[in-house]
């Protein structure tokens, strides 16, 4: 390994390293992640620099970390984003210029930051490549002129999504200072000469992948805000040695695999999952250290990267019922993923990916059907705080791949003295309230079919809420006609499971605020048996909540059943 000896460290101005150098961001680096916050805070900043401080001033933008590699372009290691967006920024001035009839601005600037032209063919390339998912993207909404029928282009990834916004947001900013401004053109030579001179970063480059690592373990005992998900990157890849490619390539089919359900953060959840599947609960402030712990050879990195890259289909499949590995499956499961999914909880997440990589198909069905029971157990009777579930659901997802649980039924049985009994809850279940509306939808809906269709009512997701609406019997902001009703009483029941049903959106907006008495004739009419059933009580009263939720929590503990 080169010695630290060659690492070159220096500050420079970051329009300056763009002129200077032709840059590429490696396929393996992640893509484009500022949101419009990011963006709109580096404009801001730089704005403030230069108004406050003046044009000599400085701005200190952080770190920028690149490879040299022979004959070939510098590889960004870590800093893309920052030289990403600033190539939009200077990229949103030249097309003020290319729009207002100063081509000759337009094609310095181009010239200067944007590309480079071989001198023996002509042929222009970007001073800055992002990585594969990016490229062409960022070349034809970014870097093409604004005329060009290259603009014409949609975005098809998150990433892109990004790269969109980014450069809206630098349009929209460069608009306003023109338009604010008696002198526009000053004021963007101002900008541009700013980012070329005074915008500075520490510029790092280091001879090889391995110091790379070096340099992002520097960086991160320092302080900096270095994401989870480059820090195990780079250390899987250190490790590697002469195998990086290998990993690398896993890696970023890994990544593709989980980015094509969600987006990059997803990416994290999952690692931090699939070692607490293997290791116990491990939070994400521990993760990365807990990997450099166990991690400490070539071979472990080769292995956790393919054993990340074969598990990713997996984690993707239970994000998203419509994944080919439900294909094999029933209905049935793909709609216990959905309602899951839809319940928006995570921590049975490394349980899950244990029983799929290691239980056949039909114990898998039943895991399932568990999965969605115990998360509606502990939602309503709120017993265990979040680590602590998670931590159950870990170590039982180690006793699954280690071999000590091989099906559902032993699961039940390990999980018993964890999951809420039918009595806790019942008695929690008959005092709930529920303030988002998303889940009272779902416990409504699942308990009408319990009542009328009691076969599989854990099954059906929540209906779509612009057919189907909330009813607060007693509403959250009552008018003159709930007299009997003070505001303590108010409080306490308005978002009580008893004071709740399903009623048609049409209907719903008839009612309003209106009184018990009012309602009563459109509760008759609806085809839902539990709103039905409200129009036949003759008053509506806080003990008429109670009545009615104790009734519905004997229903919930059929509809959820503890075990299979």
């Amino acid at each position: 390994m080169p010695s630290l000896v060659e690492i070159e460290i220096r500050l420079e101005a970051i329009g300056h390293a763009l002129s200077d150098n032709s840059l590429a961001v490696p396929v393996y680096q992640r893509s484009y992640a500022w949101e419009e916050s990011h963006v709109l805070d580096y404009i801001r900043d730089v704005s403030d620099a230069m108004a406050d401080r003046g044009l000599e001033s400085e701005y200190f933008l952080g770190s920028v970390v690149v490879t040299r590699r022979p004959e070939r372009a510098l590889e960004v290691v870590d800093g893309q984003q920052r030289l990403a967006t600033t190539t939009i920024l200077l990229a949103a001035i030249r097309d003020y210029f290319a729009a207002n009839r100063e081509p000759e601005r337009a094609s310095d600037i181009e010239s200067h930051y944007l590309f480079t032209r071989d001198l023996r063919t002509q042929v222009k390339t970007p001073r800055l490549r992002l990585n594969d998912t990016d490229r062409e993207f960022f070349s034809r909404l970014v870097l093409s002129r604004p005329d060009s029928a290259e603009r014409r282009t949609t975005p098809t990834m998150e990433s892109h999504r990004r790269i969109a916004l980014a450069a809206r947001v630098a349009a929209a900013h460069f608009r306003r200072v023109c338009e604010a401004s008696s002198t526009p053109a000053d004021r963007l030579v101002d900008w541009v000469e700013y980012l070329a001179n005074s915008v500075r970063v520490i510029w790092i480059t280091v001879p090889t992948d391995a110091n790379a690592f070096t340099i992002f373990e520097t960086l991160n005992d320092r302080g900096l805000d270095l994401a989870i998900s480059d820090l195990l990157k780079n250390y899987l890849f250190y490790r590697a040695e002469d195998r990086i490619t290998e990993v690398q390539q896993s890696w970023i089919r890994m990544h593709a695999a989980i980015e094509a359900v969600g987006n990059e953060a997803l990416v994290v959840d999952y690692v931090r999952h699939l070692w607490s599947a293997r290791n116990g609960y491990t939070r994400e402030k521990e993760l990365y250290e807990a990997i450099k712990r166990q991690v400490t050879s070539k071979q472990a990195a080769i292995d956790l990267s393919a054993e990340l890259l074969e598990c990713s289909k997996l984690y993707a499949a239970l994000l998203d019922p419509q994944h080919e590995l439900w294909s094999s499956y029933a209905t049935r499961e793909r709609q216990q993923v959905q309602v899951l999914h839809q319940l928006r909880v995570v921590q049975h997440r490394p349980l899950l990916l244990a029983v799929l990589r290691s239980f056949p198909r039909e114990e898998v069905a039943k895991v399932l059907h568990l999965a969605v029971n115990w998360t509606v157990r502990f939602l309503i009777t709120g017993g265990l705080g979040s680590g602590t579930l998670e931590s159950h659901y870990s170590s039982r997802a180690k006793d699954v791949l280690e071999g000590t649980i091989a099906d559902a039924r032993s699961l039940v049985m390990a999980m018993r003295s964890v999951v809420p009994t039918d009595n806790d809850f019942e008695v929690s279940f008959s005092t709930a309230r529920v303030s988002k509306d998303y889940l009272a939808r779902y416990y409504l809906r699942v308990l009408e079919l319990q009542k009328t269709h009691p076969d599989a009512p854990e099954l059906i997701p929540n209906p779509d809420e612009q057919a189907v609406n909330l009813e607060h019997v007693l509403p959250r902001t009552p008018s003159g006609a709930w007299h009997g009703f003070d505001a303590d009483t108010i409080a306490s029941h308005a978002n009580r499971i008893g004071n709740l049903a399903l009623l048609g959106a049409e209907a719903n907006s008839l009612i309003g605020n209106d009184g018990f008495d009012a309602k009563k004739g459109v509760y008759a009419r609806s085809s839902f048996a539990l709103t039905e059933g409200i129009a036949r009580l003759p008053t509506w009263t806080p003990e008429t909540i109670e009545t009615r939720q104790a009734d519905l929590a004997a229903l919930a503990v059929a509809a959820w059943p503890l075990g299979l």
